[in-house]
């Protein structure tokens, strides 16, 4: 039996991690995304995170 091969990136929210994520998303469709939320991020953290969740049309775990 063969294993399962993940991919997985991790998002912080800043420029660098999310132009990874958006450049990773149109070359392994199977890309899946985290965040590791800390509880103290600001609000406008969250929101981006929403809206690039809709660009990369999958969800980013937090």
């Amino acid at each position: 039996m063969a294993e399962s091969l993940r991919h997985i990136c991790g998002i912080s929210g800043g420029k660098d991690s999310s132009a990874l994520a958006v450049y990773m998303r149109d070359r392994v469709p199977d890309m899946e995304y985290f965040f590791c939320d800390t509880g103290a991020e600001l609000p406008e953290t969250y929101e981006y995170l929403t809206r690039l969740e809709v660009i990369l049309a999958k969800p980013v775990v937090r």
